[in-house]
């Protein structure tokens, strides 16, 4: 598959949501996509064994974990995951899941080194940016990269929501939005003023985009999925408000978690998994469910599923909190073609009002930080 151009559609001028015709060889779909990530990937596969079907994305993402262990990233599984992607006529992209520090101690040997090694068999060529680069660097090092590729191949450079270089910051994201098919974007929890301004910067200039316009897909990685410090909201909700297009959200390695964590989850009991709640728009226990609707949704939901779909229990509910979050994303592209008060039904839902009211994502202090420079 290839995309031949992404286009804006529309700009809803309070919410600053923008939405986004993606035309590939094979159709036309738009923005907003929950990518199928490690977790799902693995649920797909169990299906698969039983017969049944996997999910209807055109993005499928592979987090790569760092073994501490022989101090070298561990590649295992990826072969397969390109290969099903491939069976399922999706878009792949892999990504190096690096921890904050990680980042911190990227430079551009080595984000060259990553490059060149995907460059080789991917048809999406991730290269990671380094929290100091500046325009003129990027560049440069963009234009030898490009020098690189294939015809039917493309280059998605990823930043951290944590670039040090500000004031290049928003010059480096205007260079891949009017140039570029990806933009990739590391994120975390929306905890620190950098993050929010970075963040609020991107948005303000991808809503800055008339209708009809060529831009790129903003392809969000490593976020939460549950945003425990903002209401439990869904994380693909949350950076959907910051002019996200595709989300794949943080894998977990078992390998890497400490003896204490992983037992932690083995012994988990249904009360303990989240469930993505499509009234309330937030993730909630079964506790807080009986509380708010007098029952539990987990229990409903979990009575009705079937053990011929080749998932344990919490596997079911991963698949059924996939399933409702992009129904959701679905909502927000159905109310912005229907022209809607977008933000007036935001502020119907309580995950997605607190949210909304918290996070600020269309503050006029960084628009107008913006339009001085």
């Amino acid at each position: 598959m290839q995309i031949k151009n992404v286009k804006v559609e529309l700009v809803d001028k309070i919410s600053r949501l923008v939405l986004k015709r993606i035309t590939t060889d094979k159709g036309e779909c738009f923005n907003r996509i929950l990518a199928v990530s490690n977790g799902i990937y693995s649920c797909e596969r169990k299906r698969l064994n039983h017969g049944k079907s996997v999910f209807n994305s055109i993005f499928q993402t592979f987090h790569l974990n760092w073994d501490k262990q022989e101090g070298e990233w561990d590649f295992k599984g990826l072969k397969k995951a390109r290969q099903h992607a491939k069976k399922n006529k999706r878009f792949f992209i892999p990504y190096k899941q690096r921890n904050e520090e990680q980042w911190n101690k990227l430079n551009w040997k080595e984000a060259e080194r990553e490059f060149k090694t995907f460059q080789k068999k991917e048809s999406i060529v991730p290269y990671p940016i380094p929290l100091t680069a500046s325009l003129e660097e990027w560049i440069i090092k963009k234009k030898e990269a490009l020098n690189l590729l294939e015809p039917h191949q493309e280059l998605i450079a990823i930043f951290s929501s944590k670039h040090l270089n500000i004031n290049d910051f928003p010059a480096l994201i205007k260079e891949e939005l009017n140039n570029s098919l990806f933009l990739g974007l590391c994120c975390y929890e929306l905890k620190t003023s950098l993050e929010k301004t970075n963040l609020s910067l991107l948005n303000s200039i991808n809503s800055s985009f008339k209708i009809g316009d060529k831009t790129a897909l903003i392809c969000y990685f490593d976020y939460p999925k549950i945003l425990t410090r903002n209401s439990y909201v869904a994380g693909s909700f949350a950076y959907c408000c910051f002019a996200g297009d595709v989300f794949s959200e943080k894998a977990h390695f078992p390998r890497s978690m400490s003896p204490e964590s992983a037992e932690k989850m083995m012994n988990r009991k249904l009360t303990d998994y989240y469930l993505y709640d499509i009234k309330e728009k937030k993730f909630t226990k079964s506790l807080s469910q009986k509380e708010w609707h007098g029952f539990s949704l987990t229990d409903n939901f979990m009575e009705k599923i079937s053990v011929s779909e080749g998932l344990n229990s919490y596997d079911s509910i991963r698949w059924l909190n996939h399933f409702f979050q992009q129904r959701d994303l679905n909502l927000i592209n159905e109310l912005l073609i229907s022209k809607k008060e977008i933000v007036n039904t935001i502020k119907n839902y309580t995950g997605w009002s607190v949210f909304w009211d918290t996070a600020k994502p269309t503050s006029l202090i960084v628009q107008k930080t913006l339009s001085s420079k």
